[in-house]
């Protein structure tokens, strides 16, 4: 199975691969200066994190929604960081160590009451690793881990007031849920992740339903899955070519 672990050990050994290989490489190209916002600095500070982090698994109770949700942003910036600096080191071969990284974090927060204002890294990863599933099973499954996110993110965010932005997270996160769900070929799991949809991306129903439609031709589709598809499309009719 190509589901995610949650424990935070496990969170922390896919960070520490993705340091460590920031760390040997910037020695080589010295792309980073050793100054405060440096690899060496990033490093320290992710195992003040982890540590921090382990600690509360530990206690295994309840937490404080405002200290939880301040952790998790310390957290996911400091992921950010790295992201940045792995991408900035062209180390692509860690890619999927960086989206499992980000994915299990914010489910990790999630199952703990954090509100999450940042689902940039938790988009991505979602979404790249939901692009090697196939089986309707693991997809089902990184179906609900997304919902639990997409369920603790902040009311800012859900919102989704600057639509301006084509790429913003909110949006990428749950267009690509609907997609992993119709991938699911589950028909109750397909509608209701399109029923949430409709509440939380109302002006992207159209032209997410056309595309699901066209990427049915010619596909091995049960009909149970065809006729949901269908019915939302009727429900929710992409706008005339002019």
């Amino acid at each position: 199975m190509n589901t995610l672990n949650i424990e935070i050990d496990a969170i922390s050994d896919l960070a520490l691969q993705v340091m460590q290989a920031v760390l040997d490489e910037n020695d080589k190209v010295k792309r980073f200066a050793e100054d405060d916002s440096g690899p060496l600095a990033l490093a320290s500070a992710l195992s003040d994190f982890f540590q921090i982090a382990a600690a509360l698994q530990a206690a295994d109770q309840e937490f404080d929604p405002g200290q939880i949700s301040e952790l998790a942003d310390y957290g996911l910036d400091l992921l950010d960081r790295l992201s940045f600096q792995s991408q900035s080191l062209e180390l692509m071969k860690h890619r999927e160590l960086v989206s499992r990284m980000f994915a299990s974090i914010a489910v990790w927060f999630a199952r703990r009451g954090a509100e999450l204002n940042n689902l940039t890294g938790a988009a991505d990863g979602f979404g790249r690793l939901a692009n090697g599933l196939n089986d309707p099973a693991e997809l089902a499954a990184m179906c609900g881990l997304m919902e639990e996110v997409i369920e603790a993110a902040s009311a800012e965010l859900a919102r989704d007031e600057n639509r301006e932005e084509h790429w913003r997270p909110w949006r990428v996160l749950n267009l690509n849920q609907g997609i992993v769900a119709t991938r699911s070929l589950d028909p109750q799991l397909i509608e209701q992740t399109y029923e949430q949809l409709t509440r939380r991306l109302p002006h992207d129903m159209p032209g997410f339903l056309a595309d699901g439609k066209r990427n049915m031709i010619g596909q091995n589709v049960p009909d149970e899955v065809q006729q949901v598809v269908n019915r939302y499309a009727e429900k929710w009719p992409a706008p005339l070519a002019h």
